[in-house]
């Protein structure tokens, strides 16, 4: 299992499906190229609906994290940073909605999660 889904979880499934995925491209653990499981085996092996990782890998493809193919299945994308504005501002919604997602679930406040992004960019935030 690559995944996990917190059923208990104020987050939907598929937003947890698509940050875990999210993270594990970003960070490298899922490097260009490696092939996802299938969106029926992901979610017969979770235990959901084939809907919802469905939906978790088309918002990884908008952010142009990962590729679909028909008959090559999904895999990481190759390639380097966005290049247009449009992407720019698409791939950081995506993380700052994970983020968001992630401060809601674990009870921090808005202005505590603001400063650990301003420590995140090395600076101090009063």
């Amino acid at each position: 299992m690559i995944v996990e889904v917190d059923p208990d979880s104020a987050v939907p499934p598929y937003e947890q499906i698509r940050a875990q995925l999210a993270g594990m491209i970003t960070t490298g653990e899922l490097p260009p190229g490696e092939r996802l499981p299938t969106i029926r085996a992901l979610a017969a092996e979770l235990g959901l609906a084939v809907n919802t990782v469905a939906r978790a890998y088309r918002e990884l493809e908008t952010a142009h994290l990962v590729t679909t193919r028909v008959r090559h299945g999904t895999t990481v994308a190759r390639g380097g940073p966005p290049v247009s504005e449009t992407e720019i501002h698409a791939r950081l919604t995506e993380g700052a909605r994970a983020y968001a997602a992630l401060a809601h679930e674990l009870g921090v406040p808005m202005d505590e999660a603001q400063a650990a992004v301003g420590k995140a960019f090395g600076h101090r935030h009063e």
